[in-house]
């Protein structure tokens, strides 16, 4: 099976992400202090805070790192995933610009995929571009627009599909034959009910942005099947939904003025199908380069590694229903190696 993660940096951030945390910080500060000057110590220590999701003691390492080395790339990649994740872009910038101007040959994607993401979160899209470019041209990344953390080789790349091409017809057939049951279901809770959370993941610009999940890594959520139960007996028969321990299902409910960051689903393994359910004007989607609207009863199907975006300019309410399925070229044996995506997180696109 060949996954590649993307560098020894990147699995300091992928295992920080995924794990709980039980380290305390002034710990942190006084090994920090005690082996202030083993760096191979400190590195460690750094993955180590990251495991437990220490977020703030690692970044109090990693930062000790870099005061007795400038240009260690481990401790540069994991500071600027922090800050990233804590919604610090300018202290990315201010870490790497200085760095990239100065002509430093990074081979780290993390280092790109952070700066051009605070990039695009200062508003300076073609400059992250410019900064993606440049990891394609090194061989770091496939795209410009696809920019997972994980990437699995020998995978169809495309940013759109059809559900012949994905392996779902009959279950796009099914969805849109039932498009008015799902959708009812949903529009009877969204005013009598608070089951609808917001999106957690920082990726809203502006506006109001919630969802509904109803399967979480193929099982089925029961307190909220049971106020679906139309929708989720439906879906229950399809293989492809529950046989997924890295997919969701859900509705996703956007209001006007609404818009969503750019950016990249965590893997290529997955695909993500979108069903219209109500669709008001003015609301679109970017994959790629590609804008498309969604239409009601009618199925989308992107594969979401790839950069989108996503905005609501109309007047009222967007619903969908969001379902995931596996990439239809991974193979048995590797649905049954890959780990699940979100552990203890929710991704909301």
């Amino acid at each position: 099976m060949a996954v590649v993660i993307l560098s020894y940096s990147i699995a300091l951030f992928v295992v920080w992400r995924w794990y709980p945390s039980n380290t305390s910080e002034s710990s942190t500060d006084h090994s920090a202090q005690t082996h202030g000057n083993d760096l191979d110590y400190l590195r460690g220590l750094g993955w180590h805070l990251m495991k437990q999701r220490e977020l703030d003691g690692a970044k109090i390492v990693f930062e000790e790192i870099i005061s007795k080395d400038a240009n260690d790339r481990t401790a540069i990649a994991a500071l600027a995933s922090i800050y990233n994740t804590q919604g610090t872009f300018d202290k990315t910038l201010q870490l790497l610009t200085e760095r990239f101007e100065s002509g430093n040959d990074f081979d780290d994607i993390v280092i790109y995929r952070a700066f051009g993401e605070a990039l695009i979160r200062d508003g300076r899209t073609i400059e992250a571009y410019d900064i993606h470019s440049r990891a394609v041209e090194k061989g770091l990344l496939k795209s410009v627009y696809q920019r997972p953390m994980e990437y699995i080789d020998n995978l169809r790349s495309q940013p759109w599909w059809t559900a012949a091409d994905a392996g779902v017809t009959d279950l796009v057939k099914e969805l849109e034959k039932h498009w008015m049951t799902i959708r009812d279901e949903a529009l009877n809770l969204i005013n009598v009910d608070v089951s609808f959370s917001a999106e957690k993941e920082d990726l809203t610009k502006h506006g109001n942005w919630k969802q509904l999940i109803i399967f979480n890594e193929g099982r089925a959520i029961q307190h909220n099947c049971k106020k679906t139960p139309s929708t989720c007996g439906l879906l229950s028969k399809y293989h492809e939904l529950t046989n997924c321990k890295r997919c969701q299902v859900k509705y996703s409910l956007m209001q006007p003025g609404t818009q969503v960051w750019p950016h990249c689903g965590p893997s290529n393994s997955k695909l993500r199908l979108h069903l219209g359910l109500q669709i008001p004007d003015g609301a679109k989607i970017r994959v790629a380069d590609t804008t498309r609207s969604w239409e009601e009863g009618k199925t989308l199907i992107f594969d979401d590694s790839f950069e989108h975006e996503v905005w609501h300019d109309g007047e009222s309410a967007r619903l969908i229903l969001i379902l995931d399925i596996w990439h239809p070229d991974i193979t048995e044996e590797q649905k049954t190696q890959l780990l699940p995506l979100r552990p203890t997180r929710d991704r909301n696109n």
